[in-house]
Parts: C-alpha cells; sequence; structure tokens
C-alpha cells in the first residue's frame, strides 16, 4: 500500500515551473523552491545476521526541504536550505548509507543546536534542522562565504578520500544535496586558470560546544597545466593532520581523477602528533570514459587505505580507529565500477558496484531512474552483498557478506 501511495503522490505533483514564489526589490531578490523525497525500502538480512542482533524489516522516510535562494545586496547573496525528516525503521536494522537522508548525517562539523528531535517515538523519528545557510560577498577577485554551507575537495567518482566533511557513501542512491557544515571560506581568484582557498570549519563536542579538538582548517591551491587541474591541500582536520593533492583531466578518450592525503594522527587536538597511531596514507585514482550511445558513462575506480585492514579479525580495531566523518571502510584496498545509460530518453539505468580486495565481499546498486516530469522523479532498485557470512566470537568472515539484501522505491518531486 504504501508504495502504491509513493507512486501516487509522485503523479500527483506539481507540473507548472519550479518555485513557490519570487520576490525582487531593489538589490534584494528571494526565490523560494522546494523537494520532497518519499522512500522505503525492504531490508532482507541472511540468518547468520542474526548473531549480531539485526533482523529483516522495512524502513522509510519522507524528507521535506524549503530552498531559499538569492541576493541580499548587489554583491552579498545567499542560499539557505531547511529540512523536515520523518522516518521509521526496526530497532535491530541499520538506516544504512545507501538510504542515508537529511537527519542521518551526524558530523562534529554540524552543530547539533542547529536541528530538533521533535519525535522519537518507537520506530519513528523526526528531526527539523537546518541543512545549508549561507551568505556570500563577491570582492573580486576575493570571494568570502559564512555560515553552514557544503565543502569538498574529492575530484574521483566512486572513492572520495579528500571528501572530509559529511561524505556520502559510495552507495549513496540520492546525493542531490550535500550536506552542509559549519564554515567560512575565503577564495581568492589568481587568473582564469587558478585559486587559492583558505576554509575554516568550526567543529563542536558532544554537547555542541565548539572546540578546536574538532574542528579544521584547510588551505587549498590549484591550477589547470595541460588540460589536467592540479591540487594541493593541506592542514588541519578534526584529530588529525593531512597534506594531499588530486587532479583531474583527459588522456585521449578517457577521463582521469586521482586524489589522496597522508594524515598525521593528533587525536588530542593539541598539535602533538600521536606516537601510538600509525601516520597513515588514503588515495583514490580512476578511469572514466562517456559515449554518446544512450549518454552512457562507465567509471573504474581504486581506493587503498594504508590503516585498513588486511584480516577480518582486525576489522573491529579499525572500526574503532576511524577518525570524525569516515566512511565505514575497514579494509585496505577496494575496487569499484560505476556504469549508467539511457534505455529510454525518460528511463535511466544505473549501477554501482564495490568490492573489498582483503576478503573478496562487496555489494552493488542497481537502480532504475523514470523522469515521470520536470519535477518529479521516480526511482526504484535493490542493494545486493556477497561475500562469506560466518560470524564467531563476534568477528566476521568478511566486511559486506552480512549487509542486507535491499529493495527500495524512492520518489522525489520539486515545486
Amino acid at each position: 500500500m504504501r508504495v502504491a501511495l509513493l507512486a501516487a503522490l509522485a503523479l500527483l505533483a506539481p507540473r507548472d515551473a519550479r518555485a513557490i514564489g519570487e520576490l525582487a526589490r531593489g538589490s534584494f531578490s528571494l526565490e523560494a523552491t522546494g523537494n520532497v523525497r518519499l522512500t522505503e525500502a525492504l531490508l532482507l538480512f541472511p540468518a547468520e545476521a542474526e548473531q549480531l542482533g539485526q533482523g529483516d524489516g522495512g524502513i522509510g522516510a519522507a524528507v521535506t526541504r524549503l530552498l531559499l535562494q538569492g541576493d541580499l545586496a548587489r554583491r552579498v547573496s545567499y542560499e539557505a536550505n531547511l529540512f523536515l525528516d520523518l522516518s521509521w525503521s526496526p530497532a535491530s536494522s541499520s538506516s544504512l548509507g545507501a538510504l542515508a537522508t537529511a537527519a542521518a548525517f551526524r558530523s562534529p562539523y554540524r552543530n547539533h543546536h542547529l536541528s530538533w528531535d521533535f519525535l522519537e517515538q518507537g520506530r519513528g523519528s523526526g528531526q527539523l534542522g537546518v541543512d545549508r545557510l549561507a551568505v556570500t560577498a563577491r570582492l573580486e577577485p576575493l570571494q568570502l562565504t559564512v555560515g553552514r554551507m557544503p565543502v569538498n575537495y574529492s575530484v574521483t567518482n566512486i572513492f572520495t578520500p579528500n571528501d572530509f566533511f559529511a561524505p556520502f557513501s559510495a552507495t549513496t542512491i540520492n546525493k542531490a544535496y550535500k550536506p552542509g557544515v559549519d564554515a567560512m571560506r575565503l577564495a581568492l581568484s589568481l587568473g582564469q586558470l587558478s585559486a587559492l582557498e583558505l576554509v575554516g570549519v568550526l567543529g563542536s563536542d558532544s554537547d555542541g560546544v565548539p572546540a578546536w579538538r574538532e574542528s579544521a582548517l584547510l588551505l587549498r591551491a590549484s591550477t589547470v597545466l595541460w588540460r589536467v587541474e592540479w591540487a594541493l591541500l593541506g592542514g588541519k582536520l578534526a584529530e588529525r593532520w593531512i597534506v594531499g593533492a588530486s587532479l583531474q583531466g583527459e588522456l585521449g578518450p578517457l577521463g582521469v581523477r586521482g586524489e589522496g592525503q597522508v594524515g598525521f594522527p593528533d587525536r588530542e587536538g593539541d598539535g602533538a602528533l600521536d606516537e601510538a597511531d600509525e601516520i597513515h596514507v588514503r588515495a583514490a585514482l580512476g578511469l572514466e570514459h562517456k559515449l554518446e550511445w544512450r549518454n552512457a558513462q562507465i567509471a573504474v575506480e581504486a581506493l587503498y587505505q594504508s590503516d585498513g585492514a588486511w584480516e577480518t579479525r582486525d576489522y573491529l580495531a579499525r572500526l574503532a580507529g576511524l577518525y570524525p566523518d569516515d566512511l565505514p571502510y575497514l579494509g585496505r584496498l577496494y575496487l569499484g565500477l560505476s556504469a549508467g545509460g539511457e534505455i529510454l530518453p525518460i528511463l535511466r539505468l544505473q549501477l554501482v558496484g564495490l568490492v573489498n580486495a582483503g576478503d573478496g565481499s562487496g555489494i552493488g546498486v542497481l537502480s532504475l531512474v523514470h523522469s515521470l516530469a520536470d519535477e518529479a522523479d521516480l526511482l526504484g532498485g535493490l542493494l545486493v552483498p556477497w561475500g562469506r557470512r560466518g560470524v564467531s566470537a563476534g568477528a566476521v568472515e568478511s566486511e559486506l557478506g552480512l549487509a542486507p539484501l535491499v529493495f527500495f522505491l524512492e520518489t522525489r518531486f520539486y515545486f
């Protein structure tokens, strides 16, 4: 019944131009739009997962967003993204990174005082919050942005080691709105092909009190040379310091993307590097190819983490040693594939998969996106895991073998 309701709501979505309203008074302007996302999924766990307290069940979510943007003055603009998130799930089941909603992103770089939990009863939960709220001043060649905004220094498609702030999982099915973090960003244009950017991100402890230990300060320099964008970055993140680089460009018919960083642990945030934790390297490299035939594209990538675990017996220690906003990749080497194309002009097929090269386990997401109208989409698909499923004394035989088989349906419409 709920599946039918989701489809019906999508079909009833507004067909007019996307906008709640617009206003212009001198140098001030306002454009208001909205977005509704309705998601439902069925999770089927293998029998072995019962030993870890996981059980079959359905999960669902309804996320409504109010989007505001415009100008405050001739050189000053603003953006706001407010959300209302209602979700339900069995207590024994995870919401999964693939189905993450606005309320699922809990980051030290997002002060929790900007969100309010108004419902927590049984299987249901509700949250009202601010996903983005930022003001930008354009003082060429300088640009200053202050507030809650998305910050992402990743250039790769599947694995994103240089996405340090509220990153998406590789299998996330909805990446339309990158979560914002509490930051100040100063960008300096050094010409048409070069730029310098300084970003400070305010971190907070579990009580919502701003703290240097959880904060970040990064400097990034980029330029284009030989039709390739090169970038260097470095500075402080929550509980560690990093030095990194990235590149993206074309090599004949292939697109080349690569990024990575060397991390220096500083769990206390006092500037004294931790001797107990090893310096680590995380890097991703990928190739992509785009075809005119049915607007198809294919990408392959590899991710290496020197602090990842080769042996499954070390997964628990690896999980306990993750840094804030780390995606829970427990292994050392991963391979990924992304492919997609149009079956019809209004129907697109997308496939994303990844494999832990250490234990052979993996997960794949197959989805179909049907454009119902200019302002409505219907998406459905499944998430299929594989790998050894054994559990012994609380230790697993593979990272992803005990993940559930997931069938999902999602509608998105705009107004």
